[in-house]
């Protein structure tokens, strides 16, 4: 079959057209002909040796960690739940359930997560084996294409509900990145009825794509921002929430400037493992900042199903208007080009359908 093999000693990625084929070796394993699978901003965190403790196997394996597909094998005990034919999607994220984490509730710290597409063979490939309690039916109204959008918004609602109380309808919020997680973000926003929104994005590519999105929220450089608020006292004036969804160190350091007094920001991208930011401790005394970090997708996915059939039905996971392109596995080069240049918010593979 052919699959992207990660080289993680050389930190080399390779496309093979004859990797091996798996097959369930569990009576719990399921068999899935992928259809879509996407790119995450965290594989080039793997890729760069970025991600710390959470690093990729580094003696080999298929990255690819939002995926969808077909069912077409399924172990004795899977069948009590899957069938040949089912279309389905991947929660990525295993806890050995043995651990203190396990025991208090947050799974996602397991330190011997054997995530699929990270620690095991994962969607950048044609066919996939997973065990049954990750995997998750798709309504019938979510095509694949929608299905691969799954795990992405399994993450955002992660970071939803860490940024519960929800505030007010008019609240001001400020969204820093306009690449898929900022747009995933946005669409349960505008699905919300927020409408006091400015999305700060650094990419003309990406500043046209948001703004082509339909929300009509405002779409500016950061530095645009800067100069507006520039003469306000951002005590009374900032934003009441803050989203951080670039990744980018500077940007989440600049958000404690642009909160207003009881703000909340929320840092949802993935810095770099040991980048610093400089900040002003006064500023949390004094505004009373709410800061909240989120992690992968803990008790999540099964919420995230009804998410995405509502998103669908209202016409929200249009690929052309979220921006994603797609891109046939040998092109990942190409794939990975168009999200470095910002010409895409996000690239997906796809594979079969």
């Amino acid at each position: 079959m052919e699959a992207l093999w990660w080289h993680g000693k050389v930190k080399e990625l390779t496309f093979n057209e004859k990797q091996k084929l798996p097959e369930p070796y569990d009576p719990e394993d399921v068999k899935i002909k992928v259809a879509y699978s996407g790119i995450c901003g965290s594989d080039f965190h793997y890729m760069k040796g970025e991600m710390g403790k959470f690093a990729a196997k580094d003696d080999g394996v298929i990255l690819g960690h939002e995926f969808s597909g077909t069912v077409v094998g399924v172990g004795e005990k899977a069948a009590k739940r899957f069938k040949i034919g089912d279309r389905v999607c991947v929660d990525p994220n295993m806890c050995c359930k043995e651990c203190s984490w396990w025991k208090k509730g947050c799974p996602h710290f397991c330190t011997t997560m054997k995530s699929v597409g990270v620690k095991a063979d994962g969607g950048w490939a044609q066919y996939s084996v997973v065990a049954e309690n990750k995997v998750h039916k798709l309504p019938d109204v979510v095509s694949l294409k929608q299905g691969a959008l799954a795990e992405p918004y399994s993450c955002v609602l992660r970071g939803w509900k860490h940024i519960e109380p929800l505030p007010p309808k008019d609240c001001k919020i400020l969204v820093q990145g306009g690449g898929i997680i900022g747009i995933l973000f946005c669409t349960v926003l505008h699905h919300n009825g927020y409408s006091n929104v400015t999305i700060s994005e650094p990419s003309e590519e990406r500043r046209k794509l948001c703004s082509n999105s339909g929300f009509g929220f405002d779409v500016v450089h950061p530095q645009e921002i800067l100069l507006k608020m520039a003469a306000n006292d951002m005590d009374q004036h900032g934003f009441e929430l803050i989203i951080d969804c670039t990744g980018n160190a500077s940007a989440v350091e600049k958000a404690f400037d642009l909160a207003c007094r009881g703000g909340k920001i929320c840092v949802f991208g993935c810095c770099p493992a040991g980048k610093k930011i400089s900040i002003e401790p006064f500023q949390i005394y004094w505004k009373e900042l709410k800061i909240v970090g989120s992690f992968i997708n803990p008790f999540c996915f099964v919420d995230t199903i009804p998410l995405l059939e509502n998103l669908a039905n209202k016409g929200y996971l249009s690929y052309e208007k979220l921006g994603i392109k797609e891109f046939p596995l040998a092109d990942y080069k190409e794939a990975i080009d168009s999200l470095k240049s910002g010409n895409a918010t996000k690239a997906v593979f796809k594979l079969n359908e």
